[in-house]
């Protein structure tokens, strides 16, 4: 009797050590990983067939390390076969962070899920959970927890060199999102003044660090690297986009999970589509065609949601990082002022 060849499972993510443990997963499972080939014809050829193999699995990274947009989601949306989203898992590995909010919406478009890391190896972490998903998608047995962990001691690990999500769980135990959600709930955060400007939902960073240093034992070196590791996946940011994280009396606001307010985004995009003057623009003599004014997306979502302009930051922030739009000349993340962004067209 001819053997039954071994799975494929097809990946397109970036390379790095959580590329590696998921490889590592995979290969426990007994399953084969095949890079899927770059955007264009040969790729959308291979999708075909895979939406017509019920046992096909893919992952998909679609990272934007903001300002720049590199991923587009709305591309995706309207190349990726029907059949085939269900058995699909996106992933943010290379950049971003990932709120439920966020998986809820990718799951409502059909999606398999969105995940921010394999770096957990834990029983209930992304990791296993994808790879429980795979097996039963293509017929094997759920992996034992042995098994995985043998495979993953073979992956070669750089301890000197740890990712920012890495630093994070090594210092506090959290993941990312989790340690943004915590520090929401313990640190001062109200509305404060400097040089007569109002900066509404903030705390001083120097309260940061005195609380993480206590409640973790940390030192204050290593605080710091923690509030970069947070600025640098863009859960934590200065008020005026200036200045990095450091011990000093400065103001810095959370993307933390627990705040985004529950909102459809596909809903939040067409509202910003209805409502916004989108026109070519001039600045300091250069043109931009097509584009609109972030101050006014932050004011069209309040006054349609009822929510603070606060609120509407961070679900801008949300479809910036899904590539539903960009800044004109990629320098800049969302913010509410007098900043163009154009829309990037076919995300519904």
């Amino acid at each position: 009797m001819a053997k039954t060849p071994a799975p494929q499972v097809h990946l397109q993510l970036p390379d790095g050590p959580e590329r590696d443990a998921l490889r590592a997963g995979l290969l426990a499972l007994q399953c084969i990983p095949v890079n899927l080939p770059p955007p264009g014809a040969a790729l959308t050829e291979q999708l075909e067939h895979l939406a017509q193999d019920p046992r096909a699995v893919v992952f998909l990274d679609i990272s934007n390390a903001l300002p720049r947009v590199t991923h587009r989601f709305d591309r995706i949306l309207k190349t990726w076969p029907q059949a085939l989203k269900a058995r699909t898992v996106l992933t943010r590995l290379a950049a971003g962070h990932v709120s439920p909010a966020d998986r809820t919406w990718v799951q409502s478009l059909g999606f398999a899920d969105l995940i921010a890391s394999f770096e957990d190896h834990a029983p209930a972490s992304p990791l296993r959970r994808s790879l429980d998903m795979v097996a039963a998608t293509v017929g094997l047995p759920a992996l034992a927890a042995g098994d995985l962990d043998r495979y993953l001691r073979a992956v070669p690990t750089a301890p000197s060199s740890l990712s920012p999500r890495a630093l994070i769980r090594a210092r506090t135990g959290l993941e990312a999102e989790a340690l943004a959600d915590l520090l929401q709930f313990k640190l001062d955060i109200r509305d404060r003044s400097y040089h007569l400007k109002k900066y509404p939902a903030c705390f001083l960073a120097t309260e940061a660090v005195a609380w993480m240093g206590s409640h973790f034992k940390l030192g204050r070196a290593e605080v710091i690297e923690v509030g970069v590791a947070l600025q640098t996946l863009g859960l934590l940011y200065h008020v005026a986009h200036e200045q990095a994280f450091a011990d000093e009396d400065l103001f810095f606001r959370l993307r933390a999970p627990a705040q985004l307010p529950n909102v459809n985004l596909g809903l939040v995009l067409q509202t910003l589509r209805d409502r916004l003057v989108v026109v070519d623009r001039s600045y300091l003599g250069k043109d931009y065609p097509s584009c609109w004014i972030g101050q006014e997306a932050v004011d069209a979502l309040c006054a349609k949601r009822n929510i603070t302009r606060h609120e509407s930051q961070l679900i801008l922030h949300r479809l910036m990082q899904f590539g539903c739009f960009e800044h004109v000349v990629g320098e800049h993340g969302f913010i509410d002022g007098n900043f163009f962004y154009p829309f990037n067209e076919g995300l519904a």
